[in-house]
């Protein structure tokens, strides 16, 4: 009796995996576009930054797209038209090529002389003053051209952008400018360190303040939650709280299977959806 019980407890279990995945990977495939990349709209032109996140989670689930030349193609065909713009489009365009394995040395002399240009005075990448709105975090910049020059194994120089970043260290152990400190920035910071290798061992102030964020819970949104759990899992540890992380992601989840923003309500997108699954992975459901 105990073993019927335990077989039909797996089988459960087992169904439920299938059938998330499957959900999962259909509404993300089904914002894929005719001219090779994806957009949660479901409107040509693809968005870039949507195909990375496109791309990234349905590696985690451990497939690959299902017509990976024509991703490939969409950002080959901006590159040929040099239509690819700032950091943001030459990171998408390594990440998700490098993903399929199709990264080649014409690539790579083309991202890392791209991505130089970008390089400001501090030390980091991109502007230092009057960022948009919408981007989260001043560090975004210098983590996506750290991320590009590592992928494809270039030189720069590496202490230059250890002590800009350092520079944006508060003393409550968070990141930001003019003394205050987020989650998306010292996330950010802590991915940077990670990339350039640094010892986990001499951030204690940071880790304490991520533990300080974490043991408050006040966390509404998911890209919260992912800045939070990437944070602490860059510096080498896990939640403290996985309970609560595992309650929150699937709340966020919507019929057609992909993730919106919040738990009561939202529209799914594919970079929401990308947050989920990279929650997911780090607390080990996936």
């Amino acid at each position: 009796m105990s073993q019927e019980y335990l077989l039909t407890e797996y089988e459960t279990t087992y169904r439920f995996s299938h059938t998330f995945r499957w959900k999962v990977v259909n509404y993300i495939e089904g914002c894929h576009l005719e001219d090779g990349g994806y957009f949660f709209a479901h409107i040509t032109p693809s968005s870039g930054t949507d195909t990375y996140f496109a791309v990234k989670s349905l590696s985690i689930l451990g497939i690959k797209p299902r017509n990976p030349e024509a991703v490939v193609n969409f950002f080959l065909s901006q590159m040929k038209e040099d239509t690819l713009g700032g950091i943001t489009g030459i990171f998408n365009t390594v990440e998700v090529i490098n993903e399929l394995s199709r990264i080649t040395d014409d690539i790579k002399r083309y991202a890392q002389g791209q991505i130089m240009i970008w390089q400001n005075k501090a030390g980091g990448f991109g502007a230092l003053e009057n960022i948009y709105i919408e981007v989260p975090s001043e560090l975004e910049g210098t983590y996506r051209a750290v991320k590009v020059l590592k992928t494809i194994d270039a030189t720069f120089d590496e202490q230059r952008v250890t002590r800009f970043v350092f520079s944006l260290l508060n003393r409550d152990g968070g990141y930001g400018q003019n003394g205050h400190s987020t989650l998306a920035s010292t996330f950010y910071a802590t991915a940077i360190h990670k990339l350039l290798g640094a010892d986990t061992r001499d951030l204690a102030s940071t880790r304490a303040y991520l533990r300080k964020r974490e043991e408050n819970w006040q966390v509404q949104f998911i890209e919260d939650l992912h800045w939070l759990v990437e944070g602490v899992d860059n510096l080498g540890e896990k939640s403290n709280f996985p309970d609560r992380v595992t309650r929150f992601v699937p709340e966020c989840q919507r019929q057609n299977g992909g993730f919106s923003r919040a738990t009561v309500m939202g529209i799914p997108t594919l970079e929401y959806t990308f947050y989920a699954l990279s929650i997911l992975k780090k607390m080990g459901v996936l």
